[in-house]
């Protein structure tokens, strides 16, 4: 009985421990979300917390200070967060996807008021996921530990008390996930510098399709990419693709499914120039295309 004592007390001092990086983001009347402090004086949250980008207030302890927006990225749900009165707390250490693995106990905590805990394990960590808004999300961490209204912006915090990722109720809807610390690492410093995520755009519609055998043996693979659709003024438009291609490769980066482009596109950046190799007519052709910036 004395170690499972002991086991609880521990687990109370690690939310304890935990909890002094972790602080009330208010931004919806009458509902308040969490938040992580990052770095001195930056606050990482969920966006559907901040539905309003006047008003904002961060509570950590007794005190309050007023928020401002440095970005936000609806597809990831993340939002980062200024405050600028010298507010100080803790930014909380972070880990690596590499480092988790289903079965880990994790605890997720929210401050929408006073401090919550719920406790639970890692049930999986996802490879690249697609999210409800369409985009790709490299890293969603799912668990058993439950998500209370107020708690999304918060952490899901491993026994050693690093934040493996950031709760989000947009992703679960009514299941427990994060958003990985690698990813929110990734759209934080791109909010920092721009604002905003800078996603590349090509601007084609496509199906896969099996090649004919006389493509396979030249294309040397089996399958690829059918263009059903170019958007008129789009970076395909320009590059001179036409409805009725098949998309082999992006660069180097076979395109045998829409996750093979999806993948490449991802490891792009807006404004960079590739090569796309495409069949037309029979024939093996090569375009190069500069890609565009995605709408938000």
């Amino acid at each position: 009985m004395s170690s499972l004592k002991d086991l609880s007390n521990d687990l109370a001092d690690l939310v304890d421990k935990s909890s002094k990086s972790v602080v009330r983001v208010d931004a919806r009347r009458g509902r308040a979300g969490t938040g992580i402090v990052w770095d001195s004086g930056l606050i990482l949250t969920a966006n559907h917390v901040v539905e309003q980008e006047d008003d904002i207030e961060v509570v950590v302890g007794e005190k309050s200070s007023k928020a401002t927006l440095v970005g936000r990225d609806p597809a990831t749900d993340i939002a980062l967060l200024k405050i600028d009165d010298g507010l100080t707390a803790p930014a909380m250490s972070r880990a690596k996807v590499a480092d988790l693995k289903p079965g880990q106990i994790v605890i997720a905590i929210g401050r929408p008021g006073s401090l919550k805990a719920t406790f639970g394990t890692i049930s999986s960590v996802s490879s690249p996921w697609r999210g409800w808004r369409g985009s790709e999300i490299e890293h969603v961490i799912q668990t058993n530990a439950p998500l209370y209204p107020g708690f999304s912006g918060g952490p899901l915090v491993d026994a050693d008390g690093r934040a493996v990722g950031m709760n989000s109720w947009v992703f679960g809807r009514g299941d427990g996930r994060a958003i990985a610390m690698d990813v929110a690492e990734r759209v934080v410093e791109s909010l920092r510098k721009d604002g905003r995520i800078k996603r590349p755009y090509l601007g084609i519609g496509t199906q896969e399709v099996p090649l004919p055998d006389a493509v396979k043996t030249q294309a040397k693979q089996d399958s690829g990419l059918l263009v059903v659709a170019v958007e008129p003024k789009s970076p395909a438009d320009h590059a001179g693709l036409m409805q009725g291609d098949t998309l082999l490769a992006l660069d180097s980066n076979t395109t045998e499914s829409l996750e093979d482009l999806f993948s490449g596109l991802r490891k792009a950046s807006v404004g960079s120039s590739h090569k796309l190799r495409v069949v037309r007519a029979g024939e093996v052709k090569e375009f190069t295309v500069t890609l565009g910036e995605a709408a938000r």
